[in-house]
């Protein structure tokens, strides 16, 4: 998965544009070591622009940011990417410091762009690392009506069909060997009530488009749409009330 790591690494770089080590460890999932090893061995595309505090006594990180005339080749980086650089995600615009926001937009970005053009062996982990940043934030976030709890339920909306489609591809799979079974498997075969959970997904798509407020994120509403109408299911879930 070191491709995946880079991309989302490089991915959290191009939107953050200014950031710390734990920016971006907060931003694309991925540990830290493995942060600061690409950030070395991508050191021509970022410059160091100071120090930020940390929060312990004495604590300070290197700030960074993406260096102006580097963006076009980081851009050229991520779409030679096969598979993951296709649709670039927006910027991270005054979220920079919400961890709650860092981790619905890094779960969005991945359930919305990159999920969808990724070949089926790296699906799974996608959906795994969606479902992290999911699972970090959904105690923190009221389901209140603001933009944060709106954000929540498109992420859990698309975790749902993630589902399915996991599901789906496991029975059209050929049949694993003993050595290749994975009991602690994300996802369970797709069930005799797969009809009822596409249903849900559609009724609950139709709620949130009526409640849906204004957002910052003037892209997330038509990506939410074509990546619905592109899913193998996407008649079915459009057309359910």
């Amino acid at each position: 998965m070191a491709m995946l790591h880079r991309y989302r690494i490089l991915d959290a770089i191009l939107a953050l544009r200014e950031f710390t080590v734990s920016d971006l460890v907060r931003y694309s999932g991925v540990k830290d070591n493995t942060v600061r090893t690409v950030l070395n061995r991508e050191a021509r595309l970022v410059e160091r622009v100071g120090v930020r505090a940390d929060g312990r006594r004495g604590g300070q990180q290197i700030q960074y940011r993406l260096r102006p005339d580097a963006e076009n080749e980081l851009i050229g980086i991520l779409r030679s990417l096969d598979g993951f650089g296709a649709n670039l995600p927006p910027r991270a615009e005054n979220q920079e410091d919400d961890p709650v926001m860092l981790s619905l937009i890094a779960a969005e970005n991945v359930l919305l762009r990159q999920l969808p053009q990724a070949p089926p062996g790296d699906r799974e982990e996608l959906v795994h690392l969606a479902a992290a940043d999911y699972q970090t934030v959904q105690m923190l976030v009221a389901d209140d009506g603001g933009e944060a709890a709106t954000h929540r339920k498109v992420v859990e909306l698309l975790l749902r069909l993630a589902e399915i489609e996991q599901e789906a591809l496991r029975l059209t799979a050929p049949a694993p060997t003993a050595e290749q079974r994975d009991p602690s498997s994300l996802w369970a075969p797709l069930s005799q009530d797969g009809d009822k959970k596409i249903e849900a997904i559609g009724r609950d798509l139709y709620a949130l488009l009526q409640s849906l407020p204004v957002l910052a994120d003037r892209r997330l509403l038509p990506d939410l749409i074509r990546r619905i109408s592109n899913s193998r299911f996407g008649q079915a879930i459009l057309s359910a009330r």
